[in-house]
């Protein structure tokens, strides 16, 4: 660009430009050139897309891990309530023992039932 060549000399309507308001109007216009150019870039888009996947692998491995410590948890809980509902069970009065004995005895005592009777 020449000295000579400021913007404000075209349009004789905007005031001429500092070199300071120069440089950062230079340096906005070339910061919009290189972000179009990267927006369009395919190394840059290949780059974003393969990222993406990576995000995605490592939400569904978080995901899966914590699914797996929930089921966990889950089982743990499940037989600690098992191992108490047992103890629970077993601190009751017990029913009474009916020992084979004692079935002898009363079947002792009855008439034998015979298949050719049915």
């Amino acid at each position: 660009m020449h000295d000579d060549h400021e913007e404000g000399q075209d349009n004789p309507s905007q005031p001429k430009l500092t070199k300071k308001e120069l440089a950062k109007k230079l340096r906005r216009e070339a910061y919009q050139r290189a972000k179009e150019f990267k927006k369009n870039d395919p190394r840059e888009i290949a780059r974003k897309a393969q990222a993406k996947e990576q995000r995605r692998a490592a939400y569904q491995k978080a995901k899966e891990k914590s699914k797996a410590a929930r089921l966990e948890k889950k089982e743990k809980v499940d037989l600690k309530e098992h191992v108490m509902r047992a103890v629970e069970l077993d601190n009751r009065p017990l029913a009474p023992v009916i020992s084979l004995d004692s079935v002898r005895k009363k079947a002792a005592g009855r008439k034998p039932v015979l298949l050719d009777d049915l």
